[in-house]
């Protein structure tokens, strides 16, 4: 399984339209290998769900996303979990041992990933 960790100034991004990028990792059985780091492309609205499903990613951790964002990535099978802050390798370490989870709110204000001036309710 693909995780991706979407990431903003080496936390987790608290938006995924917004973030620089994404760590990647590989979990098999009880072991997690890093990836390596997979930078955005060039912003083009809509275009980061087709980013994580071109890499085959399986789960995406991020602060926070708009609803169209979560629509496209669980349409092409990427677990969302959302609400997740702070240290990207903690956040990780949480989710493979099974104690974080996502808080399953999107953003309010917009309906893309963008998202320009918005306030996504689950990282005021």
């Amino acid at each position: 399984m693909k995780i991706a960790v979407a990431i903003l100034e080496e936390q987790v991004s608290a938006h995924f339209g917004q973030s620089e990028g994404f760590l990647l990792f590989e979990k098999k059985e009880n072991e997690v290998q890093a990836l390596g780091f997979l930078e955005r492309p060039e912003r083009e609205k809509g275009s980061l769900p087709g980013v994580l499903l071109k890499e085959k990613v399986s789960v995406l951790l991020t602060g926070g996303l708009g609803e169209g964002a979560v629509k496209k990535l669980e349409a092409g099978n990427i677990e969302v979990i959302s609400g997740v802050q702070g240290d990207p390798e903690a956040a990780l370490k949480a989710y493979v041992v099974g104690e974080l989870l996502s808080t399953g709110v999107p953003c309010a204000g917009h309906d893309d990933e963008e998202g320009h001036a918005h306030h996504c309710r689950n990282h005021q």
